[in-house]
């Protein structure tokens, strides 16, 4: 008897009717498609496939397969592959007796199978029903599996819609994010930039290539002396705001646009006063490279170039007094010396005591006086360089040598090096002379008491490479320079030795200034004092 006899239309309706599905759970509705075909059909087993790529993978069948069920099967030479490849059911009486259109599963005889199309017309899988023993299969019953077959395929058309739709959702949540994290960034930012442009002692514009005035920074009404608003309504006020000399100059530098530009011109503010302005301009792209702003800086720079201006007076003054120095030690020098010539032919004479230690007396005075009038000359003179590459350490190492075998230094001497070979650019003539006074002067703080002790000098030499610079230590342990003479040290005739003149540290840092290095003294009672000079690596 078969299953429509059995299973009036009514049944297949309400059986119909019963299939429930809902989004997104498709493996419950399959499995109730699978069931009710075969209860209607009296089927021993009935599967629903999905095949692509020359394979299938079952979705829900009516016995229990256990690990198999999550298999991935082959289509070649099965019923299968014949349904899926033709896109026509496909009816088989006994798949023992006929093996034209491939094997069944092993057990099964009977086979009726029917593909699942989607509404685009795409075959996507398959609903099979096998039967141990041969059947035939009548056309309305092939025609029920159709109708189950739609709604098979009905419903995983869907599910694959819905799971692409959660993709594109998804994507989209994630780009709604992207997008409203980097909102908040650039809102951040333009928070920031606009506090940075609104208190900036500079003025910060933005215009249009035409040279509407889009933005001007609060400091604008400061320097210019103007209201913003006008300026922002108003393009002829900036051209009518330059000198009459400047304005040509400057509009024509406008014209570029293109390019960097950094002008000096003068301004005429409303009070009538003359201001001297330095505008920095760069061009703003698109992502195409277009122009389409121009943004720059402008500032104030009238009492700066006053100040250089005044400076540079100063400093040709300073070069007059150093000539007019060299000139009257050149002029003292000659009668001086004529002078000691005299009192050394003089101590030559049977004198009476008394008299002897006044000729004495003058002759200290008088060398004094040669010595300092020496320093002035060394002091006042330009600094005229002949630099060459020096390794440090060995330049020291020869240094020291010379050093040690000078009369005055009867110290102990240490020196570290650096670990590895360092060269810089210096004169070393001039950085000799250098070395040998601070050295000196080292060795003359050390207590006299000590001079027996183990009193020593420390010499070494560091490199710190992340600011490319060599610092050269001399250090003693005496007792420490007074916090109220340190920053006096080495200023010209400024002297705590009875005899000294005061330009000894002076002349060194006029000679390691031009090096364009760096002089430092650190000095107190736990440390001692230290005298560091920083030059650059060659």
């Amino acid at each position: 008897m078969t299953a429509t006899s059995k299973h009036p239309q009514q049944t297949v309706l309400e059986v119909l009717s019963s299939l429930s599905y809902r989004t997104g759970e498709l493996s419950s509705y399959l499995q109730e498609v699978a069931q009710g075909l075969s209860e209607l059909m009296e089927l021993d087993w009935s599967v629903v496939t999905f095949c692509k790529d020359d394979s299938e993978r079952i979705l829900a069948s009516t016995i229990n397969l256990g690990e198999s069920a999550d298999e991935i099967y082959s289509l070649h030479g099965s019923l299968t592959g014949t349904v899926v490849k033709t896109g026509e059911p496909l009816v088989v009486e006994d798949a023992t007796a006929c093996t034209n259109y491939g094997n069944a599963p092993e057990g099964y005889r009977a086979y009726l199978g029917v593909p699942l199309r989607t509404p685009a017309g795409e075959v996507i899988g398959t609903i099979c029903s096998f039967q141990h023993q041969p059947r035939y299969f009548t056309e309305s019953e092939v025609q029920l599996a159709k109708l189950f077959a739609e709604r098979a395929a009905t419903a995983i058309d869907n599910y694959h819609l819905y799971q692409q739709q959660q993709q594109v959702n998804k994507q989209l949540e994630a780009e709604i994010k992207d997008r409203r994290q980097a909102q908040i960034a650039l809102q951040e930012s333009e928070e920031k930039f606009r506090q940075l442009a609104e208190n900036i002692e500079q003025v910060f514009w933005i215009r249009r290539p035409d040279g509407q005035i889009l933005y001007l920074s609060p400091a604008f009404e400061q320097v210019w002396g103007q209201s913003c608003q006008q300026w922002l309504h108003d393009r002829s006020l900036w051209a009518a705001s330059i000198h009459p000399d400047d304005r040509t100059r400057v509009l024509e530098a406008q014209k570029l646009g293109q390019e960097k530009v950094d002008e000096e011109y003068r301004i005429i503010r409303a009070d009538g006063s003359t201001r001297l302005i330095r505008d920095q301009s760069f061009p703003v792209r698109d992502d195409s490279g277009h122009v389409y702003r121009i943004a720059g800086i402008a500032e104030d720079i009238t009492e700066r170039r006053q100040a250089e201006q005044e400076m540079g007076k100063a400093i040709a003054a300073l070069a007059e007094v150093g000539e007019l120095a060299a000139m009257i030690v050149h002029e003292v020098r000659n009668p001086l010396t004529t002078v000691l010539m005299g009192l050394d032919a003089i101590k030559s004479m049977e004198l009476p005591e008394s008299v002897q230690e006044r000729l004495n007396l003058s002759l200290e005075e008088a060398d004094r006086i040669r010595n300092l009038l020496k320093e002035i000359l060394l002091y006042a003179k330009p600094q005229v360089l002949q630099p060459s590459k020096l390794e440090i350490n060995a330049f020291i190492s020869d240094t020291l040598e010379s050093i040690r075998m000078m009369p005055a230094i009867s110290r102990k001497i240490d020196f570290v090096p650096a670990p590895y070979p360092i060269k810089v650019l210096a004169d070393k003539d001039k950085l000799k002379q250098v070395f040998i006074n601070l050295v000196d002067n080292a060795c003359q703080a050390l207590p006299i008491e000590s001079a027996n002790a183990d009193a020593r000098i420390t010499w070494t030499v560091e490199s710190d490479l992340t600011t490319n610079s060599v610092y050269i230590r001399i250090h003693n342990g005496g007792n420490p320079i007074p916090p109220e003479t340190l920053p006096k040290i080495m200023k010209p005739f400024f002297t705590t030795k009875s005899c000294g003149t005061g330009l000894g540290l002076a002349i060194v840092k006029r000679i390691i200034d031009a090096h364009s290095g760096e002089l430092m003294i650190t000095s107190n009672a736990a440390e001692g004092t230290q005298v560091s000079i920083k030059f650059a690596i060659a």
